[in-house]
């Protein structure tokens, strides 16, 4: 009990709550854990299951008069006066002496009234509008001369033998409270009929704000649209001009290519010619020397599938060197389609999570930072076919934060484009 209000005190709600739910796991008949479980419930704003724990404490305990409070006060946060008030009245007839239930309910005539004369109040602008508000109450037992009254774990039998004599406590007491009740209801009758009178008037000026309300709200969607339209439009462009530079870099690769295959084959009939002037200048030369002429010429015929494979392989890494800047810009600009779209749909977050989640997670900590710097340096690149290692020195820098890492990125071509399958740190 101590150890579930040192964390409520400490603002640890939801800490809170786990522990409460644990003990009456095991304690289901605690009456005062019941009630600081409705408390925490009201702190986290979760009024339904408030409600709940309370309305099932009235029914239990139908002679303690602190729940019926803060039920009332629940009721009251949500504009219900009217069941407010009758079970603020059900609580001074559990106890007529409980003085908090008289309190709030007084605050809440209080605040009835004062809701009749606001729209009147609101012409005139040298007075002020009665704020009453209701206290919610912690616990069912309070502290009396600085220590905290505790309650025993009672067995059902006493737990019943206390309920009896409180109901006839409160069955003495009721008739002495009825007038009073009767009298206070009056007067919450007649704010309500006051209130009536401005009813006309209020509507009026709602009907008026909300007609505001909607035109904001819709200038603004209006506004929305167009930046979502813009932004889609951006993304449009920055992806056409990525494909376009990959074309290009393909084309000049091709061109590359063609272009030492080219060669070769120029070096290889020059050798052919050369080896064929030599043979008709010495035809008495020996069948030994011809051999050894197309010997010579073969390395020549080999040497354009060689180049074509260096020439190809130094395209990849040209290729792969763009995508890792490409992703490095993205994230930078916090430009989040492109930046994902970097990242393999086999891509394994170090984690441990799943891709959706760690994308969200990418999402949030990028997105809306007021600037981001990404620089790669030292980039060395690998290619084995289809398969690439990108290694490289990334400098990252956002705010007062500033870091330098080793990095590795393992990349795949995936429909002719490079993306990320594996992205650690360290040498």
């Amino acid at each position: 009990m101590d150890e579930v209000s040192r964390l409520l005190e400490q603002g640890k709600a939801p800490q809170a709550a786990k522990q409460a739910e644990a003990y009456l796991k095991q304690n289901p008949a605690d009456v005062q854990m019941r009630f600081l479980q409705g408390v925490i419930a009201a702190e986290q704003r979760q009024n339904a299951q408030a409600i709940k724990i309370f309305t099932a404490l009235t029914r239990d305990y139908p002679s303690l008069p602190e729940p019926y409070n803060n039920l009332a006060v629940l009721y009251a946060a949500e504009g219900q006066e009217r069941k407010a008030s009758e079970v603020l009245e059900q609580a001074i007839r559990t106890n007529p002496s409980y003085a908090t239930a008289h309190e709030n309910l007084g605050d809440l005539y209080a605040r009835m009234a004062s809701d009749a004369y606001a729209k009147a109040l609101q012409l005139d602008g040298s007075r002020q509008a009665i704020q009453p508000k209701l206290a919610l109450i912690t616990q069912i037992f309070p502290k009396q001369g600085g220590a905290q009254v505790k309650t025993a774990q009672a067995t059902a039998t006493a737990t019943a033998a206390s309920t009896k004599v409180a109901d006839a406590k409160a069955a003495q007491a009721r008739e002495a409270d009825a007038k009073l009740a009767e009298t206070r209801a009056a007067e919450a009758k007649a704010a309500e009929a006051k209130a009536a009178e401005f009813k006309a008037a209020e509507v009026k000026a709602a009907d008026a704000k909300a007609a505001q309300a909607k035109a904001a709200e819709a200038k603004a969607a209006e506004a929305k649209a167009a930046e979502a339209k813009a932004a889609e439009a951006k993304a449009a462009e920055a992806k056409l001009a990525q494909a376009k530079a990959a074309e290009a870099k393909a084309a000049e690769a091709k061109l590359a290519q063609e272009k030492a295959a080219q060669a070769a084959q120029d070096k290889a009939r020059a050798a052919e010619e050369a080896r064929q002037a030599a043979a008709k200048a010495a035809a008495p030369a020996t069948a030994a020397a011809a051999t050894t002429a197309v010997a010579a010429a073969e390395p020549a015929k080999a040497a354009p599938a060689v180049d074509e494979k260096k020439a190809a392989q130094s395209a990849a890494a040209q290729e792969v060197e763009a995508a890792v800047k490409a992703w490095s810009t993205a994230w930078a600009g916090q430009d989040m389609d492109r930046y994902l779209d970097a990242y393999s749909d086999h891509f394994s977050p170090a984690d441990g999570s799943s891709l959706a989640k760690w994308k969200e997670q990418r999402r949030q900590r990028i997105v809306g930072r007021t600037a981001i710097v990404v620089n790669v340096r030292d980039l060395k690149v690998t290619v084995d076919g289809d398969k690439a290692t990108a290694q490289f020195r990334q400098y990252y820098a956002s705010g007062a934060l500033k870091t330098t890492t080793r990095k590795t990125l393992r990349m795949q071509r995936e429909k002719g484009q490079w993306r990320i399958t594996h992205e650690g740190t360290g040498s």
